[in-house]
């Protein structure tokens, strides 16, 4: 009996262990049954710095896209304090901007854990996940930045600049208006503060509009008062006047119209000025009258006399002013407006008045023409210790010859005056240098013939005073200073006076 009990015994005990065991292990699966249909993320688990453990997936994947929305939506202006501005300045958000926060690997790993079997949870817990944590990619759209930013911003400070400018007042003192600067907002430094901005976590947090300092770019225009000043249009270096007050309507609109031509031309430095291209002009604008012109030697009625004067005039402006004359020659009668060798003649195609600005700056011509008189300026750059004058010689008089001439019903041994004669001359012009009022240098500028004009005088066809057509001679004068006579109209030059 006793052996029996001992078996029972031990039958028992492993009963109980059995039970025990079971009821261990049924506790334990229970635990862990319970632990892993527990869906919370792990604790310490973070999304950019952000704790979302002990939250579902779905909260947290709610919290993560709030959080990234928020980021996103923050909003950046420029600071109007910066740009001594009140004008209210929009705000755009870092969204608009281009910047972008990327949060998609940190929502993958949420959702798998959502998608975990209880028992996968339970060992994640089991084992240990704390501190499991991801990022998030902060990301600019650099285009869009620039082009965002400069639309929202870039036309709030933009100002025009303005040119300077130059005029001549009344007084012929040379006036100058100051420029404008440009003014236009610089957002390259504004661009960059915004840029760093951007959050890299979703932990950061700033409430309200977040302002960024933009800087004010200045331009000078094109145009600046030292650049005219570079220029050297400093002053009115010389003014030289004639008067054409015996002249009729014809002259005085060809004078006045040249004059106008010739009027603010900017020559500059180096330039060969042609009064060639100024006739042309007054002719295709204006055009000229008739007006006396030189033919054959007298005085005859032709188109655009005149103009010579203004050329003329011109040229003693620039004699006065030391310029380098190219081209210039004398009219072959002497004229009333200027003293003999002194004066600038032009026949189209074959005589032209040329100088070249040699100054080494811009060189301005002025014209005025009032109560019949016309007055050359010219504005520039000169030593104001250096001046000019100039004078002349004559060398040679050259009087007049009586040429007899048929006239009809003029009786045998009767004659009749046609023309006065007048002296021809010879004459040398000289350039006279002054600095400081005393004289440097003297320098010859030319010789020129003036011819004389004949005496004629009209007889009867068979006075014996006449010469036969076959042995007339030249002209008087004719040779005198060795000028060439171009063939222009019948033989002869057209000088407009």
């Amino acid at each position: 009996m006793a052996g029996s009990g001992c078996v029972w015994n031990v039958k028992k005990l492993g009963i109980i262990v059995i039970v025990v065991v079971f009821l261990l292990f049924g506790a334990g699966l229970g635990a862990a049954m319970s632990y892993g249909n527990d869906e919370a993320l792990p604790d310490g688990f973070r999304v950019g710095g952000l704790n979302v453990g002990g939250m579902t997936p779905d909260e947290a994947i709610e919290k993560v896209r709030t959080k990234v929305n928020e980021l996103e939506s923050t909003r950046v202006g420029i600071d109007p304090a910066n740009l001594g501005t009140t004008v209210e300045i929009p705000a755009k958000t870092l969204k608009e901007l281009g910047f972008q926060i990327d949060a998609v690997d940190a929502i993958k790993a949420i959702e798998r854990h959502r998608d975990y079997s209880w028992w996968e949870r339970a060992k994640l817990r089991y084992y240990g996940t704390k501190g499991e944590s991801y990022d998030v990619v902060a990301r600019w759209d650099e285009l869009k930045l620039h082009l965002v930013a400069e639309e929202a911003w870039g036309d709030l400070i933009k100002e025009s600049g303005e040119n300077a400018s130059r005029k001549i007042d009344d007084r012929d003192i040379v006036v100058y208006t100051t420029e404008k600067m440009g003014k236009r907002i610089e957002l390259a430094s504004a661009i960059e503060d915004i840029r760093r901005l951007g959050p890299t976590l979703l932990t950061d947090t700033e409430s309200g509009v977040r302002l960024v300092k933009a800087s004010i770019d200045e331009t000078l225009p094109k145009i600046t008062v030292a650049s005219l000043k570079a220029d050297g249009l400093d002053r009115k270096l010389i003014e030289f006047t004639t008067s054409f007050a015996t002249s009729g309507q014809g002259r005085s609109h060809n004078v006045a119209v040249a004059a106008m031509a010739l009027n603010d031309t900017l020559l500059m430095p180096g330039e060969v000025f042609e009064y060639g291209k100024i006739v042309a002009k007054a002719e295709k604008e204006y055009g000229y009258m008739e007006a006396p012109v030189i033919l054959k030697g007298k005085l005859t009625p032709g188109i655009g006399g005149g103009i010579c004067q203004v050329s003329s005039t011109l040229y003693n402006a620039a004699l006065l002013t030391g310029l380098e004359i190219v081209e210039r020659r004398n009219h072959s009668l002497p004229v009333s407006y200027l003293p003999r060798g002194l004066d600038a003649t032009f026949a189209d195609g074959f005589v032209n008045f040329k100088f070249r600005n040699s100054t080494g700056k811009q060189l301005l011509i002025r014209t005025t023409v009032e109560d019949k008189t016309i007055t050359v300026k010219l504005f520039g750059t000169m030593d104001e210790r250096i001046s000019y004058r100039t004078e002349t010689e004559e060398l040679k008089v050259i009087p007049p010859k009586t040429v007899y001439v048929a006239g009809e019903g003029i009786a045998l041994g009767r004659q009749q005056l046609l023309q006065q004669g007048s002296n021809g001359y010879l004459v040398e012009s000289f350039l006279v240098k002054m600095i400081d009022g005393k004289v440097v240098e003297r320098k010859k500028l030319s010789k020129d013939t003036y011819r004389a004009q004949d005496t004629l005088i009209a007889v009867h066809q068979d006075d014996p005073r006449l010469v036969p057509e076959s042995g007339k001679k030249p002209m008087p004068g004719a040779g005198e200073g060795k000028q060439p006579q171009p063939p222009m109209e019948g033989g002869e030059i057209v000088e407009p006076v």
